[in-house]
């Protein structure tokens, strides 16, 4: 069971950093309830580790880095469960398995007032692998910096910047519409 101390140390360190972890849960989620669930597992799991921080070294990337393990592991068991359904044989399941954010993204503006991206950026960002993925959805959308980005994925930053360089470049080629060779060529 763990003691008082623990938990008091715990919370006296992890609370101050509740707001950035929420703000980063919903800029993943692009829901407040998704973002509540993302923040509750974060300190569940975090808590449950705690032992294995290292007092003295980046608490802040160390959350972050579990935040956003939670929100990939998420992600691929929700895509992994659309996947497993036929949703054209009864359209009542795609309702109980479409977030608010993805409805959000099938309606006619694609979600542009909400969340800031097209349809077609969405479909691009959710084509790349997950390790460029989510070094795009820390840095352009989570506004995190490069060193924030290498502590939390445990990686180098040249690592970071690669990754997010690569995915840039996917993501403009498959963005590219016909006769706009130059734009891609130049990035």
């Amino acid at each position: 069971m763990p003691t008082p101390d623990r938990r008091t140390d715990f919370e006296a360190q992890t609370r101050p950093l509740l707001n950035g972890l929420y703000g980063a849960a919903l800029r993943l989620t692009s829901s407040r309830a998704q973002a509540d669930d993302l923040v509750q597992e974060t300190m569940l799991q975090a808590y449950l580790s705690w032992h294995r921080f290292e007092p003295g070294t980046n608490l802040r990337g160390w959350m972050h880095r579990i935040l956003v393990n939670g929100f990939i592991s998420q992600y691929r068991k929700s895509k992994r469960e659309r996947r497993a359904l036929d949703l054209g044989v009864d359209p009542s399941r795609r309702a109980m398995l479409l977030s608010s954010a993805q409805e959000r993204l099938e309606e006619d503006d694609g979600g542009v007032r909400f969340n800031g991206l097209t349809r077609a950026v969405s479909e691009a960002l959710d084509a790349l692998p997950e390790e460029f993925r989510a070094v795009v959805v820390m840095s352009d959308l989570g506004e995190m910096s490069y060193r924030e980005i290498a502590e939390a994925r445990g990686c180098p930053i040249g690592t970071v910047m690669s990754r997010l360089h690569r995915a840039r470049r996917a993501l403009a080629r498959s963005l590219q519409r016909p006769g706009d060779e130059a734009v891609a060529e130049a990035a």
